[in-house]
């Protein structure tokens, strides 16, 4: 169990880092040089280019305070992205990563390990942390150092 968690939070950094190039290159950004740069925390809700309401693939977005929700409409999966710094993308929270879990057809078995979504996913971080798994970044953002 912990591997393919541990499996899926490299899934998670992957599709998040896809996602958040798709929306930089989809949309008008007005910080487009800032946020090449690595300031992420510039992406805002700007207007689709392609004059669509979503970004390829079906995917929905809201950039909302240090977060953007992506929404696959065809899939229903959803990530929460931390934005921030371009390394900030790879961020985890607990109940967020249980949500990613839950939409994901190919990983929802995993939540049956976790009665409560965010306390005990919380736990585990924790564990992975004290393991030297995990690091926590601040408050309740962990990030998976190997």
């Amino acid at each position: 169990m912990e591997h393919e968690l541990l499996t899926a939070m490299d899934d998670y950094k992957a599709i998040a880092e896809l996602l958040i190039d798709k929306l930089i290159a989809e949309t008008d950004q007005p910080e487009k040089a800032k946020i090449h740069a690595g300031h992420y925390f510039e992406i805002e809700n700007a207007d689709l280019l392609n004059g669509q309401e979503t970004l390829s693939g079906n995917w929905w977005f809201d950039v909302h305070g240090e977060h953007c929700m992506f929404k696959n409409l065809t899939t229903g999966q959803i990530l929460e992205v931390s934005l921030g710094r371009k390394e900030s993308i790879g961020n985890l929270d607990p109940y967020f990563f249980y949500n990613f879990l839950e939409t994901t057809k190919s990983l929802k078995h995993l939540t049956k390990y976790f009665n409560n979504p965010f306390s005990d996913m919380l736990n585990f971080f924790e564990k992975l942390d004290q393991q030297k798994v995990l690091t926590n970044v601040y408050g309740v953002q962990f990030r998976k150092l190997v």
